[in-house]
């Protein structure tokens, strides 16, 4: 069989012209570049996947599994022959993930070599923020979130504020997120904040632990909030990236249109808040465990939004941290926050829709995270 890494030169120039013209949303014109790629290299398993995600988008389902599962096939073939090469090794786990094939995405990612890429900085700044937060003894911090919470914000002000270099950890989308091993490795080594968004898997949990991550501030927000922002972010956004559309637990069929908040956000209720919930769940769960392998801190998007002070004080003395290192005024980015209102769920989802997301929700969490009816 013909392999993957040898036709990458040859195709680049085609293949980045026919992502341009996806990203630009002209579908059917980038279909017909993918397939003349394809004609030439028939198992080019990059395109296979663009593919994918377009037939996702047009509403051919069956197709897109079809393109898919391909890609997988294809890049499994390519690692029997060459079972290093991370460049086949990455993509393959990113697409077991989102196929949900969680077991053998984490069996590959175990000894994948995948350097940790420095976020908001170059390689330069990045490396001398951990030899300096290294030398002073700054630990290594993880900010574990649902999305749409003010993560990324959070992430930011923290390292502007304690001078860390920021990276992740892990491979896939929310909720099926892998940590590979080498990098929380790499990040134990301190003065390092990563934001993630991991399920507390047994995977998850021993890797972190054996590599010496052991305390996770886990972030949430109230369900009903985030998923009224998911509605408008898988909208507006992540239902139009290059590879969203593959995502199917938390990207609703081309049948919902897009062009109906409501739709929007009755599709969310039914099918991305009970992955909020579970989330919740487990690490609420590993937190009250006798044995667990690592130290949970439950912080909020509301506490953040009104008693910042006090959050950033809490995350500060988990990690024993002084407070006298931390610059509170230090400016950082603020990302992806589209309105960071507490209730803005009550009056934009129907009457009908805030029974549904009521009686979706465990009644034992809501009294433990303060969501009230």
């Amino acid at each position: 069989m013909q392999n993957v890494a040898q036709h990458a030169d040859p195709v680049s120039e085609a293949f980045t012209a026919a992502r341009d013209l996806q990203a630009a949303g002209q579908l059917d014109n980038a279909k017909a570049h993918y397939g003349e790629i394809l004609a030439k290299v028939p198992h080019h398993a990059e395109s296979l996947t663009m593919l994918s995600s377009i037939a996702y988008q047009q509403g051919d389902d069956l197709q897109a599994q079809a393109y898919l599962d391909r890609a997988i096939s294809i890049y499994q073939a390519v690692l029997q022959q060459m079972p290093g090469l991370v460049r086949v090794r990455a993509p393959l786990v990113n697409l077991l993930l989102a196929r949900d094939r969680r077991t053998e995405a984490e069996r590959l990612a175990v000894d994948l070599e995948l350097r940790i890429n420095p976020v908001r900085s170059d390689a330069r700044e990045f490396t001398l923020r951990r030899r300096v937060g290294i030398e002073r003894g700054t630990p290594a911090m993880l900010i574990n979130t649902v999305p749409k919470s003010a993560s990324e914000s959070i992430w930011n002000q923290l390292a502007e504020g304690l001078r860390l270099a920021q990276g992740h950890l892990s491979l896939g989308l929310f909720p099926d997120c892998c940590v590979i091993p080498v990098r929380a490795k790499a990040a134990a080594e301190g003065a390092m904040i990563a934001k993630e968004h991991l399920p507390a898997t047994d995977f998850n949990l021993n890797v972190l632990a054996e590599n010496g991550l052991k305390r996770v501030v886990c972030h949430l927000r109230d369900p009903r909030q985030a998923t009224l922002s998911w509605a408008h972010f898988v909208r507006d956004d992540v239902s139009m990236r290059l590879m969203g559309p593959i995502w199917r637990k938390i990207v609703p069929p081309s049948s919902v249109p897009k062009d109906d908040l409501s739709r929007q956000i009755d599709w969310c209720i039914e099918n991305y808040l009970p992955l909020l919930i579970e989330f919740t769940r487990r690490w609420l769960e590993v937190r009250d465990d006798p044995a667990r392998q690592v130290d949970v801190l439950f912080l909020s998007f509301e506490e953040f939004r009104t008693e910042p002070d006090r959050y950033f004080s809490r995350v500060l003395d988990f990690y024993g941290i002084e407070d006298k290192l931390y610059e509170a005024k230090a400016k950082a980015e603020v990302v992806h926050l589209r309105k960071g209102l507490l209730g803005e769920w009550r009056d934009v989802l129907s009457a009908a829709q805030q029974k549904r997301a009521w009686q979706l929700m465990p009644k034992d969490l809501a009294e433990i995270f303060g969501w009230s009816k």
